[in-house]
């Protein structure tokens, strides 16, 4: 069965407009695409798209998400072919999109449990009418990090996860409070710096000292709230900043508030 959301706020930033799951899938050809972005996932059988110019099968497990407006067209690649679906817009869905670094469409070829069962629990939700358009809404982005996180997992080969981007995360979780260089990172994974930038560049559009020091603010927000007896230079040199000014400038880069306005919110 599909459930369509009759939208009564166009001024979500985020909303359903429509959802279904074990769907027997029809032959389907949108030269002009549809109005929303559309994930379509497998559910059992084989199903063959025609997307941006490239011919992709979907088999059990797998899906794809096409942007709005491009041209696409599907059809079973033999017998019947069940499917998951999901449709969504909204306000800031183009600012959305284009802020993960979505292209007109993605595939997902090994999606880990959590996507793969997200429309089947969100549809049985909606079944159940324990969602409203707002808690919707919340379902939409919670997809869209979804798809962010597999779409990492899938376009890292397991060889480079295992041998740089894990070990490089593990050791910034573990030793973000030192004063690490780019040496460090090189010597954990023994491949040369300029790979390693090469990698991070490709698939997290940032480098190991970016997510460092994403990181110790993270780390410092949580001292910051939590420790109210310590200053803010203390909070910035345990958190691995070698100057008062360093931490300030970067924790504000970030935050867009200095420590000491973010520790005012929890007074």
């Amino acid at each position: 069965m599909r459930y369509s959301f009759g939208i009564s706020d166009y001024s979500l930033p985020l909303y359903i407009d429509s959802i279904s799951n074990r769907w027997p899938q029809e032959a389907i050809n949108r030269k002009k695409g549809y109005p929303y972005v559309h994930w379509l996932q497998t559910i059992s059988g084989v199903g063959k798209i025609t997307v941006g110019g490239q011919c992709l099968e979907l088999h059990p497990g797998q899906g794809i998400l096409i942007d709005k407006d491009v041209s696409h067209a599907y059809h079973a690649v033999s017998g019947e072919w069940l499917t998951a679906y999901l449709t969504f817009g909204g306000e800031l869905i183009t600012e959305m999109l284009a802020t993960l670094r979505f292209s007109q469409y993605i595939q997902i070829k090994n999606p880990d449990q959590q996507l793969q069962e997200f429309v089947e629990r969100s549809y049985q939700r909606i079944k159940d009418e324990e969602v409203d358009a707002y808690q919707a809404s919340v379902l939409v982005y919670e997809f869209l990090l979804l798809i962010k996180k597999n779409q990492i997992k899938n376009e890292v080969s397991p060889h480079l996860m295992a041998v740089i981007v894990t070990p490089i995360l593990e050791y910034i979780k573990t030793n973000y409070m030192d004063d690490l260089k780019n040496a460090d990172f090189v010597e954990q994974t023994h491949y040369s710096l300029q790979y390693i930038l090469e990698v991070f560049r490709a698939y997290f559009g940032s480098s190991p000292h970016h997510l460092l020091m994403d990181y110790r603010v993270r780390k410092a927000k949580e001292l910051l709230a939590n420790c109210p007896d310590k200053s803010v230079e203390e909070i910035g040199k345990q958190v691995g900043f070698n100057t008062n000014s360093y931490f300030i400038t970067a924790f504000k880069q970030r935050e867009k508030v200095t420590p000491g306005s973010f520790r005012a919110f929890f007074k």
